[in-house]
């Protein structure tokens, strides 16, 4: 049985007891797990379980967890506006310091799957680019932005997914927090290699366009890419 319980930290919390885990994950297809075991879900009706282990003793995630975190950056994201996952339940484990989120997720096509498919094109990948540029300049600071965590939505919108990996600020972001943002997007090759030089281009030129940089700015920007065309 889940109990729900108050929270200091705005949202409620349930407990979840390891009986109960066994009992959803009997019901549930496992997406993901490591050797500590499984780390995501996804139930019959298409909701996911995201589950949150706690590595070390001494953690700040043990006073604020990774899944509070989570729920903070889909609340965040949805208030600016950006598509995202729609939690549903923070959960944390009857003892034990580990946590957990069910959301469910954002309906579409990642950019590594139309990337996969051939249909990640200069139109799309120039909507990419401002779409950057707009969670750069509204804060959105997002250490896992790949391909694989930008989805398309049947409303050709653009939205992010697996998002405990982020933060959000209250100013635009400086020119280093894009740098560093850049060299995150493209540490994973095989994704750019997918797509057309002529697609990169319009990412890049998008991106600069809708950024609002400065020419010093943007000569320090373009120099942060390693897989992408010069100009």
């Amino acid at each position: 049985m889940i109990h729900r319980i108050s929270s200091l930290f705005g949202r409620q919390s349930e407990a979840l007891s390891a009986q109960d885990f066994e009992q959803l994950r009997a019901q549930a297809t496992i997406l993901e797990q490591d050797a500590r075991g499984v780390k995501v879900l996804q139930l019959s009706d298409g909701r996911i379980f995201k589950l949150f282990r706690v590595r070390r003793l001494l953690s700040l995630a043990r006073i604020y967890s990774y899944a509070r975190h989570f729920c903070r950056n889909a609340d965040g994201l949805a208030r600016l506006g950006i598509p995202t996952v729609k939690v549903v339940r923070l959960l944390h484990f009857t003892g034990s310091a580990d946590t957990a989120v069910l959301y469910q997720p954002l309906p579409g096509r990642t950019l590594r799957q139309l990337a996969q498919a051939g249909e990640l094109d200069n139109k799309l990948m120039a909507d990419f680019g401002r779409f950057v540029a707009d969670l750069h300049a509204r804060g959105v600071y997002f250490r896992s932005l790949h391909f694989g965590n930008v989805v398309l939505t049947p409303d050709n919108a653009l939205g992010l997914i697996d998002i405990a990996d982020l933060k959000l600020y209250r100013h635009r972001l400086h020119v280093g927090h894009r740098a560093r943002n850049f060299r995150h997007l493209q540490r994973l090759k095989h994704d750019w290699d997918m797509v057309a030089t002529e697609a990169v281009q319009a990412f890049i030129e998008a991106y600069f366009a809708a950024s609002d940089l400065s020419a010093r700015d943007q000569a320090t920007l373009r120099s942060k890419f390693r897989y992408l065309p010069q100009t």
